[in-house]
């Protein structure tokens, strides 16, 4: 039997062929059995049995006219691959910026009041809590002190000089300072919105010897540049950064289910 749906390679399996076959189909639009009969050349009772078999995988779904159409389960698929995409070109971003800086890079973001750190490989690893107060900013790490200037300060309570600091953090973009680690350089990623989506930081360890002790003018810029490209893949990505993920994880488990 010749397949003579468009845009279908043959593979060794024949099943994987007619189904490949069907879906090529589809994936133009919804169609009826009938078409789908006269633009893959199978036969009516295999792309009937095959039809069933996938919607019964979600491969496959019928409208209400009894047309059949892409399934659920193609588009979390098709959105499982968009996410790989992006987050290898995120990879990349944060792997460009440490072989031109020496620094090791980091990108942050927020999960409650903890702050989690999105590797180079995007596992997920939690860090040092914020708190839940901006009062201590003057003495808050970098990373920190980028996230506490974006939070809405409670009304009548946070000290002069703490709005004054978050004031300047917020014009500039970046801050750099000392922790545990070494020296920091903490820029803000911001969407198309200009609220802050993730924090990106350089820490070494050889900058605290130098004098001074801080980035020159083209790490900043380079990190700034490179925040800039990521802000813009994470507001093209929308609700697949690693931390909304997560959050939706724990929204579809509930707070009394395991794990």
């Amino acid at each position: 039997m010749t397949i003579t749906a468009p845009s279908v390679l043959p593979s060794s399996v024949g099943v994987l062929n007619k189904i490949s076959a069907i879906l090529a189909v589809l994936e133009k639009g919804p169609a009826c059995l009938r078409v789908v009969v006269s633009e893959t050349g199978l036969k009516r009772p295999t792309v009937h049995r095959l039809v069933l078999a996938m919607q019964e995988l979600g491969l496959v779904q019928a409208d209400e006219q009894g047309q059949f159409m892409v399934g659920p389960r193609l588009t979390r698929l098709a959105m499982a691959a968009q996410h790989a995409m992006a987050d290898r070109d995120l990879r990349r971003e944060l792997s460009a910026l440490r072989a031109t800086t020496g620094a090791s890079v980091r990108l942050h973001q927020r999960y409650g009041d903890q702050r989690i750190c999105v590797a180079e490989a995007l596992r997920l690893k939690s860090t040092s809590g914020e708190g839940n107060s901006a009062r201590a900013i003057a003495n808050a790490d970098p990373v920190s002190c980028v996230f506490l200037a974006w939070r809405r300060l409670s009304r009548g309570h946070e000290p002069r000089d703490d709005v004054l600091a978050c004031s300047r953090i917020r014009h500039r973009g970046w801050v750099q300072g000392a922790d545990e680690g070494g020296l920091v350089l903490a820029v803000a990623v911001c969407g198309r919105d200009g609220e802050l989506a993730a924090v990106l930081s350089l820490s070494s360890h050889s900058q605290r010897t130098r004098r001074g002790g801080s980035y020159d003018c083209e790490v900043i810029k380079g990190a700034v540049e490179a925040a800039a490209r990521i802000g813009a893949r994470l507001s093209a990505q929308g609700a697949t950064s690693p931390v909304k993920e997560l959050e939706d994880r724990v929204r579809r488990v509930g707070p009394g289910s395991a794990g």
